[in-house]
């Protein structure tokens, strides 16, 4: 596999300085969370048609850990099938690891409410960072990851792949605004971790020149 770019670790490095910036935000009760906050929430949450709401509900839910689970079993599955260990340790570590323990052992710490105005679905824990965003830039950044090396030589595929699953990450966070159950603030805390430790994981296993 390509080491990975310059530019890249340039992404990662700032990815997790804004998520230090985010998290000492939040945890010190600043201003300018509340105001980032307040407006992407206005912009987000604007009276749309009912099938829109029905859409962005089945989107969050489909972001639910049951879900993941499965599909993170599906891929884990195919993934030894095809001898590709490497990469299966790798979706593992993600989701398993940084996704479910650590992003865990961070919302206990920082223990913030969640929004309670207008829920349209249930939730329950804390709210930072929000696991549906951090778990969807690991499991699915890991496929876009997976995807550009493996179908290096198959442009229209990896490019079909990507766009939909870079879509992805990006509509669970915004679903999780939507149904009320997370601040932008949290969705953005989850995508910047994630993607801070997508690339730890990524390096630790072809930093020797190992192929995923």
């Amino acid at each position: 596999m390509p080491k990975i770019s310059r530019w890249r670790w340039t992404l990662t490095w700032g990815a997790g300085l804004l998520f230090l910036l985010d998290l000492w935000g939040i945890t010190t009760h600043q201003a300018w969370i509340s105001t980032i906050d307040t407006s992407l929430i206005h912009l987000i949450r604007r009276p749309v048609s009912a099938g829109v709401t029905q859409g962005m509900i089945a989107i969050t839910t489909a972001g639910n850990p049951r879900c993941v689970v499965w599909i993170t079993l599906l891929l884990l599955a195919v993934l030894v099938i095809a001898r590709r260990f490497r990469a299966a340790l790798m979706i593992l570590i993600n989701v398993a690891g940084w996704a479910g323990l650590g992003n865990t052992v961070i919302k206990n710490l920082v223990q913030r409410p969640r929004p309670t105005v207008h829920r349209l679905v249930a939730a329950s824990s804390y709210s930072f960072p929000s696991g549906h965003s951090i778990t969807a830039m690991l499991l699915w950044g890991a496929v876009i990851v997976l995807t550009a090396y493996y179908l290096a030589n198959h442009p229209v595929w990896k490019t079909v792949i990507i766009g939909l699953a870079s879509f992805w990450i990006l509509a669970i966070g915004v679903s999780r605004v939507f149904v009320g159950v997370h601040y932008p603030t949290d969705v953005l805390g989850g995508w910047l971790l994630g993607f801070f430790c997508l690339t730890l994981t990524q390096w630790a296993l072809t930093r020797k020149g190992s192929d995923l």
